[in-house]
């Protein structure tokens, strides 16, 4: 979820019209279940979500941060 807030923010803050767009988590999705395999089904949900938005907040970092590599 940091990188929710993380793109959130940053949003917010430069209010740039052409910031990336992304997407929020949809916890709908999540078995609520105590099961191991609920378990392992949850965290495939969140892998996949941190693999499409990582590149993302990657890219807004570069972008807008003050600090240089």
């Amino acid at each position: 979820m940091y990188l929710q807030v993380f793109l959130t923010r940053t949003k917010n803050k430069f209010n740039d019209t052409n910031y990336p767009k992304f997407t929020y988590f949809d916890s709908s999705y999540l078995k609520h279940k105590n099961t191991i395999d609920a378990l392992i089904f949850n965290i495939k949900l969140f892998q996949d979500y941190i693999r499409i938005t990582k590149p993302i907040a990657k890219s807004v970092y570069m972008r807008y941060s003050k600090l240089k590599n």
